[in-house]
């Protein structure tokens, strides 16, 4: 597991998706992998999970998925 707060740029736009603002999952996507390229981090499959903060803003974080590919 990986998890980061969100900048100002994506924690605009993930709360304008939670107030229901259609087509913003694929920017939201978009500047998590770009994050992850950053960090120099090469991964598989994954799960996004935002977080609510106290302080109003998000953390990112990141699940392998590889367990959830061959299911019981």
């Amino acid at each position: 597991m990986l998890r980061w707060p969100a900048d100002e740029a994506l924690n605009a736009l993930i709360r304008r998706y939670y107030t229901g603002e259609a087509g913003l999952w694929e920017s939201i996507r978009q500047q998590i992998d770009d994050e992850l390229r950053r960090r120099q981090i090469v991964r598989g499959a994954y799960h996004i999970r935002l977080r609510s903060r106290s302080d109003g803003g998000y953390d990112v974080q990141i699940d392998d998925a590889s367990e959830y590919a061959n299911p019981a």
